[in-house]
């Protein structure tokens, strides 16, 4: 499905050299559970994917949800959580479903 969202513009707006914990969404738990997995920056995270990260998180046993998933893409993106568009979030769990 066809999305708005320009995939190249994901966390343009932030500084790649900053904390990950510093984008919009994500906490101290969130945090933690980014940098068990070498996620330190936002260059990280971007260079990860949000996809891939919450992949990785869920392989090695923390208990995380599709919520972090759209946390993580709301915060990149500077939008509130609860307007990531419908379908995005279905292209994400397609993506996801293939997984």
């Amino acid at each position: 499905m066809e999305t708005d969202i320009d995939i190249a513009e994901i966390g343009a707006h932030l500084d790649d050299a900053a904390l990950v914990e510093t984008v919009r969404y994500i906490g101290p738990k969130s945090k933690i559970e980014l940098n068990a997995i070498g996620i330190i920056t936002v260059g990280d995270l971007k260079r990860v994917g949000v996809i891939d990260a919450y992949l990785t998180i869920k392989g090695t046993g923390y208990p995380v949800t599709i919520n972090f998933v759209w946390a993580m893409f709301a915060g990149l993106l500077g939008v509130d959580f609860h307007l990531v568009p419908p379908e995005f979030k279905e292209a994400v769990r397609a993506q996801l479903d293939k997984a």
